[in-house]
């Protein structure tokens, strides 16, 4: 039996999602604590007994809902497939998640301009992924499949190239149907440049 959600855990969830949707619909920087207060029917004064301000949100949103994101990407991939082939799947479904989801959108443009310690907040709630993309990339390496580069470099060059069509995805005049090819293109420009060959 699944124990009752209190309250209070009910209505930080209500706030997380509509905060989502005011943010997809108003942008993060345009959306107004007493914006999603109101989407809520919480009062204002209200919002700061869950959050100290709208960054403080969305990075709790990121803490709690990035690892299950990540988890599920990463647990789709089989571990029998080749280092290349975990690595398109991986870039696959990446670019997916940034170009389509709320979340993805959001984090792609705004988390530079957060504070740096919410940026470190962040990246902490991603470590997975980065560190599913590594072992990958490692593993590639190891076969002769991907060349050695220094670490910071394939980080970038992974990082890069998935952002990138997201954004690609993100700036088209439809998202949903761009997504498959952009990806598609994005994984094997990525692919490409980290073959040994």
């Amino acid at each position: 039996m699944t124990p009752r959600r209190s309250s209070r855990e009910e209505t930080r969830t209500a706030l997380f999602d509509a905060a989502l949707e005011e943010f997809a619909h108003h942008g993060f920087r345009n959306t107004t604590h007493a914006d999603i207060a109101a989407a809520v029917g919480i009062g204002r004064t209200t919002f700061y007994e869950y959050f100290e301000s709208t960054e403080d949100l969305l990075v709790q949103l990121v803490e709690e809902r990035m690892p299950l994101v990540v988890s599920d990407i990463v647990d789709a991939i089989s571990p029998d497939l080749t280092a290349v082939d975990r690595m398109r799947e991986l870039g696959l479904r990446t670019v997916e998640f940034v170009g389509l989801d709320h979340l993805g959108l959001i984090l792609h443009t705004e988390s530079m301009r957060m504070s740096e310690a919410s940026q470190r907040r962040v990246a902490a709630a991603h470590a997975d992924l980065v560190g599913a993309f590594a072992e990958i990339y490692a593993d590639g390496v190891a076969a002769g499949d991907f060349r050695d580069l220094p670490q910071r470099i394939a980080g970038q060059l992974m990082f890069q190239t998935v952002m990138g069509a997201g954004k690609a995805i993100m700036d088209s005049p439809d998202p949903k149907q761009q997504v498959h090819g952009t990806a598609e293109i994005a994984v094997d420009f990525l692919i490409r440049g980290l073959a040994t060959d």
